[in-house]
């Protein structure tokens, strides 16, 4: 995945902003939320490329969503 991605968390397609070097343990990565602009970290292991093709919410990718869970 790289920055400017569209990425999938949590079933909800964010924007990848950043993340930390792959060396760091339990890296952390950077998303925005691009109908609200909310930015918030994540585990970088629980995000998921956006499948080719997908167009955003219209897949079936948005279940709900809390950035705090």
């Amino acid at each position: 995945m790289k920055i400017g991605d569209n990425v999938i968390y949590r079933g909800r397609v964010l924007v990848l902003l950043g993340h930390d070097p792959m060396s760091v343990p339990d890296r952390h990565a950077q998303v925005e939320d691009p109908e609200t602009g909310e930015r918030f970290d994540v585990l970088y292991d629980e995000l998921e490329p956006l499948p080719t093709g997908a167009q955003g919410f219209d897949q079936g990718f948005d279940q709900g969503f809390d950035p705090v869970a």
